[in-house]
């Protein structure tokens, strides 16, 4: 965090427009140390009183419309409330920021979460309009019948508070202090209903006040976006302020606020999809914007607090703290990036869908913190040294020795490295075996593997001495001149099993029959004793084929990236690494490779065996 001395002198130095980000910088640091110290505290009040001063000349630069305007109104009025309210500040204090307030709420540009802040600011701002001073005698001085101003500000109070129930909800909290607020706006409108004032109305919404006082202190200051993060570590945008005043009397039962609107104006899921793609958190990172978090982490709070919370929602949390400890870096940052931590790892906890890994990925090497040790474990089991995904600006590399992050390229790989991609990058010098994710990885780490030469099968194809020739490189196995469908699917056991026929119309594998056997026949068949390889054939629907395969109870699968007319020196080279020199399936694709050069050059091998 820049040193307020540093900012000042800064701020000095500068003239016009120019000043702008330094008087946002100096009303950021003097907003935050308010916060820190409690709204209210005459201590704190200089501190107040300059980031007002701050904001005050940078609003004043921003022209009508312009889409900057906005935040900075919500933001100023927010801090003019704050004095108004806990410092006794004058009425203009109250009025410029019921105009701020509105003006920012006017903008479509306001972000999620300094739209809601700012509907309960203006509410409460309001209900002071409606109720006048409340003071130690306890009184509601200038009431008269029919209300006049007053009723209207409280008319537009409860607009604010039903604004806020209708949309996403913050936290089960939020929803429960807003309702109170809704509770005391109804309640003085009701007092002026028909001839004369309803004492008793007034009576209750004056109890009201008093619970909402003891509801807002219960709730906590930093708890309205990220439900329950202390105040020091939120952004000042998204601190609400404490607005509630009244004697120390002892506080009844408010009444019952009408039931939350069942159809909301904004599903805050569909909300959070709108706003960012998993993809595009390396960008987000290199870049990080603090309006842009602060929109992530309340819209991402909503969503964890919906009756549909997946454990893949604390990943954009995670990554909304991440991105404003990084933007903001004063002296909640290190709070902000502890609970980026915990929400990785209660992510990481559960069972991922597969467009979900990445993020963790990103986010483990952003917070240098590993958290997938079952994946590195399956990695160590399987032989492999790291585990890679490609993504728009690197590869994020899993290692298997340390379970950390790095963000590399796809040319500069470990030695033995699984990627999850349907096509691996060629020329790498690594032995790379590609898979469709990390649950692939998890399913195959578990299969029990048998020595490659234990029990080959080979379908012959149309040239059965050379179908010999490599049943030679085992020394055993069992030789098909043809087969149907249920005879490989028999044979599924095999520590090899190589397929040698057409592909069929739909990508599968014509057999005798003629017959296709097809992924969905092959994926639905059951395997008692798996774990083996199969070779597959040109011209099939690879990886698709071969994920089938796996998903069978195979552990390897060895197939082509586009067809081949003449495959026979590249299976001969092949079957006698794997039989004769005894290498793992996918060393071996990688010196035929290497060896044959153009001839293979379309021979991948996925999985782990």
């Amino acid at each position: 965090m820049a040193d307020v001395d540093d900012v000042r002198r800064e701020l000095g130095r500068q003239t016009g427009a120019a000043r702008v980000p330094h008087l946002q910088e100096l009303a950021r640091i003097q907003t935050d140390r308010y916060w820190r110290a409690g709204t209210g505290q005459a201590r704190a009040l200089p501190e107040l009183t300059e980031a007002i001063g701050a904001l005050d000349e940078a609003y004043r630069w921003f022209a009508p419309g312009d889409s900057l305007r906005a935040p900075v109104a919500a933001q100023l009025g927010t801090l003019l409330a704050a004095r108004y309210i806990g410092h006794s500040g004058p009425d203009s204090d109250r009025d410029n920021g019921i105009a701020l307030l509105t003006e920012a709420l006017a903008s479509p540009r306001l972000p999620f979460g300094p739209g809601v802040l700012a509907r309960l600011m203006l509410g409460q701002l309001q209900m002071r309009v409606a109720l006048g001073s409340v003071r130690t005698g306890g009184v509601l001085p200038a009431l008269r019948p029919g209300g006049g101003p007053q009723v209207e500000a409280a008319r537009a109070a409860a607009g604010c508070f039903r604004e806020v129930l209708a949309g996403p909800e913050l936290s089960p909290q939020v929803t429960t202090v807003t309702r109170t607020m809704l509770a005391i706006a109804e309640g003085f409108v009701e007092a002026f209903r028909g001839v004369g004032m309803n004492v008793g109305a007034v009576s209750r919404a004056a109890r009201n006040f008093q619970q909402a006082q003891k509801q807002w202190r219960d709730l906590g200051m930093g708890s309205l976006f990220t439900a329950g993060t202390r105040l020091a570590r939120t952004d000042p945008l998204d601190r609400p302020v404490l607005l509630i005043e009244g004697d120390d009397e002892p506080a009844q039962e408010p009444a019952k606020p009408e039931d939350r609107p069942a159809t909301r104006s904004a599903d805050p899921r569909r909300e959070l999809q709108k706003l960012f793609r998993y993809e595009e958190a390396g960008a987000l990172l290199a870049h990080p914007d603090v309006a842009f978090a602060d929109e992530l982490v309340a819209l991402a709070t909503a969503v964890l607090h919906g009756d549909d919370a997946r454990p893949a929602d604390h990943l954009p949390l995670a990554l909304g703290l991440t991105l404003r400890a990084r933007a903001d870096r004063g002296p909640g940052a290190d709070d902000d990036t502890t609970d980026a931590r915990d929400s990785l790892r209660a992510a990481a906890a559960s069972d991922l869908p597969p467009d979900a890994f990445p993020l963790l990925l990103r986010l483990s090497q952003a917070l240098d913190e590993p958290c997938v040790p079952d994946v590195t474990a399956a990695l160590r089991t399987v032989g492999a040294d790291a585990l890679a995904v490609p993504q728009p600006d690197g590869t994020l590399l899993l290692h298997a020795a340390t379970g950390r992050v790095v963000l590399g390229t796809g040319r500069s790989l470990p030695r033995r490295t699984l990627i999850v991609t349907d096509r691996p990058p060629a020329g790498t010098g690594s032995i790379v075996s590609s898979l469709a994710g990390h649950r692939q990885l998890l399913d195959l780490a578990r299969r029990k593997r048998r020595p490659i030469i234990a029990e080959p099968v080979l379908l012959a194809g149309p040239d059965l001495a050379r179908a010999e020739e490599l049943r030679r490189c085992y020394g055993r196995g069992e030789l098909l001149a043809r087969a149907t469908p249920a005879d490989v699917l028999d044979r599924l056991g095999a520590t090899v099993l190589h397929l040698d026929c057409p592909a069929g119309p739909t990508g599968g594998l014509l057999l005798a029959g003629p017959a296709e056997l097809t992924a969905a026949m092959v994926a639905d068949a059951r395997i008692r004793r798996g774990g083996g390889l199969v070779v597959l054939p040109p011209g099939v629907a690879f990886p698709q084929l071969a994920d089938a395969f796996l998903t069978a109870g195979l552990a390897g699968a060895i197939g082509w990236l586009h067809p081949v007319e003449q495959p026979a020196e590249v299976y001969r080279e092949l079957h006698r690494r794997l039989g004769v020199e005894r290498q793992e399936p996918a060393a071996a694709v990688q010196a035929v490779r290497r060896q044959l050069r153009d001839a293979a050059r379309g021979l991948v091998h996925r999985g782990v065996y």
